[in-house]
């Protein structure tokens, strides 16, 4: 059953009143294809990173400023969208900036040089900052507590397939015609997620907040920073960027680098971390149901802490041994559905977008910061002459020494129950 604050529109063309469980469902159906799309344009960069870098002239750190323009935007465009869904719903916001990521994809695929494809890289990370945010509040609205992480944590899962598309299926077709038409496709994929979310989710926010200003509603979501229970979490969710940045942007310049491989192999190799985040997503489910969701969170969190230090003691043991560890490292970004289940709890309904969007901002925020951190260090490296294992060494330290950080006040979080 829908909870009782689900509110359908009263327009013609609106689901009737006597199916909220097929608008929810369709309308999770369609969030979680969108996701997918978001996953695919968040990963792509890492197969194609070396063509990039050739075709641009762009240097290692050039790199980095080019894969965190996408977190960037992501980041800030976080506490307005989610004053937005609080007044207005998720599917008309959400609709509107896929319309601005269409554009930019095909801007990406005709980008002429390094200045015009970080535009676009801001265009698409505008484009792609509503839609998990959007799934998670949608879901918060339409569906009960005991179902709420199950059905997000399915979602998470699900939305990987785009990951999984942009490894060994980007590579294979960047071998054979190209980075520039195999990424035209993904802007066909825009437009239709944009058709999608737009005809079809069809939601209304609070009254409450569209009865509050733009300014006070700015205002208000900033205070939420108050919340100290919040800061348990906020370290964490920068720190998931430890794994997600590096599989996103530099997972293909490790391969490349390290190891000599092409874009072939290289999307080969980051197939196998995706299906790694795949599988991952599915198990943390289970093991939420047979422990609490903090243990869970804090011993995946430890877990995948352990293979940036494996990385960072021998980066150049061979190639089956370096995929499987960056594989362990990377699915620490499979928490981000949890972390954000466990702030969800924190959160009065009224406020769960702007709450979600918070935390969401320094989630994407970590990403942008790392990605360009990582970029930072790499061309430290190469200014220096240091050996390129010595170089992502370097990374994969400070990938584990920011996890560990964020563990310490995450072990001071409220425990977050899950119904049974």
């Amino acid at each position: 059953m829908t909870p009782s604050n689900t509110r359908l529109p009263a327009s013609p063309d609106a689901l009737p009143a006597h199916a909220p469980a097929a608008h929810a469902a369709r309308g999770i159906a369609l969030l979680t294809f969108a996701f997918a799309l978001s996953q695919f344009f968040r990963s792509c960069l890492a197969v194609m990173a070396p063509e990039l870098q050739h075709d641009f002239g762009l240097s290692p750190a050039g790199f980095g400023a080019l894969s965190s323009s996408f977190f960037l935007a992501f980041a800030v465009t976080q506490i307005p969208v989610g004053i937005a869904f609080d007044r207005y719903g998720v599917g008309r916001p959400t609709a509107l900036l896929l319309a601005v990521g269409a554009v930019s994809s095909i801007l990406f695929v005709l980008a002429p040089n390094g200045a015009a494809a970080t535009l676009a890289q801001v265009g698409l990370g505008l484009a792609c900052a509503p839609v998990f945010m959007g799934l998670l509040h949608f879901a918060s609205e339409q569906l009960s507590e005991r179902d709420y992480t199950r059905v997000v944590s399915r979602s998470n899962a699900m939305g990987m397939i785009g990951a999984l598309c942009a490894t060994a299926p980007l590579g294979w077709a960047i071998s054979l015609i190209g980075w520039r038409p195999s990424m035209a496709v993904s802007a066909l994929g825009m437009v239709a997620a944009c058709y999608g979310v737009w005809r079809f989710v069809r939601d209304q926010g609070h009254a409450e907040a569209r009865s509050a200003s733009w300014p006070a509603m700015l205002s208000e979501s900033l205070q939420l920073l108050k919340l100290a229970p919040l800061w348990t979490l906020i370290p964490l969710c920068v720190a998931m960027s430890a794994g997600t940045a590096f599989r996103n942007a530099w997972s293909g310049p490790y391969l490349a680098d390290v190891f000599g491989l092409g874009s072939a192999p290289r999307g080969v190799a980051l197939a196998l971390l995706s299906l790694a985040g795949f599988l991952t997503a599915f198990l943390l489910p289970v093991l939420v149901r047979r422990n609490t969701l903090k243990t869970a969170i804090a011993g995946w969190s430890c877990f995948a802490m352990s293979g940036s230090f494996l990385l960072a003691l021998w980066p150049d043991s061979g190639i089956g041994y370096g995929v499987a560890i960056m594989a362990l490292l990377s699915t620490i970004g499979m928490l981000h559905p949890l972390v954000m289940a466990q702030g969800r709890g924190l959160i009065t309904p009224s406020r769960r977008g702007r709450g979600l969007g918070l935390l969401n901002t320094f989630v994407f925020l970590g990403s942008a910061l790392t990605s360009w951190g990582y970029g930072l260090i790499a061309n430290a490296g190469h200014v220096r002459g240091w050996p390129l294992p010595s170089t992502y060494a370097a990374i994969f330290l400070s990938a584990g020494l920011l996890i560990a950080a964020a563990l310490v006040p995450y072990f001071f979080s409220q425990p977050h129950p899950t119904s049974h």
